[in-house]
């Protein structure tokens, strides 16, 4: 497994970036519970608050999840959901209060290095097209436009081990 990395953000805060477990199940979900605006993304995190909790407990069910904290608390959440053909798809959220600071990037950077060491060849993700600094995070950390629809892109990351690490 990954070990923890510890950071210091744009604030010089200290954040440690480590894969999920289990005893920050709730500390998970009351960062969800705070996140504001809710439904801002896509419709998530859901307004509905049984909702919300059956969505981040279908997110430990069925992907490998990593966790942003400060002080021992949650602030960052990345999922990755296998897909066919040794694809994964991509999904993280940061805390309001602690996004600007530099942790998505760093979030998103060991979640790559994870999928790299487990020979992933590609992550994919949908981002709205209005969300410019989440499609900004994913172009600086290597992310290029595949695809557009109406209201959102389609991003790819090729995880070709060969390829310069970003």
């Amino acid at each position: 497994m990954t070990a923890p990395r510890k950071i210091k953000s744009k604030k010089g805060l200290e954040i440690i970036i480590m894969p999920y477990q289990e005893v920050y199940f709730n500390s998970l979900i009351n960062m969800y519970d705070t996140y504001q605006p809710l439904g801002s993304v896509q419709g998530l995190p859901p307004l509905d608050m049984r909702k919300r909790h059956q969505w981040v407990q279908e997110m430990i069910s069925n992907g490998i999840n990593f966790l942003a904290l400060y002080r021992e608390t949650v602030i960052g959440h990345a999922s990755l959901f296998s897909m066919p053909a040794n694809w994964a798809e991509y999904f993280i959220f940061i805390h309001q209060d602690f996004q600007r600071q530099g942790i998505g990037t760093v979030v998103s950077l060991y979640v790559i290095e994870w999928a790299r060491r487990e020979n992933l060849s590609t992550i994919w993700l949908t981002v709205e097209r209005r969300n410019y600094i989440a499609i900004s995070l994913y172009r600086k950390v290597g992310f290029i436009r595949i695809g557009v629809s109406e209201d959102s892109w389609e991003m790819i990351l090729s995880l070709d081990n060969d390829s310069n690490e970003q």
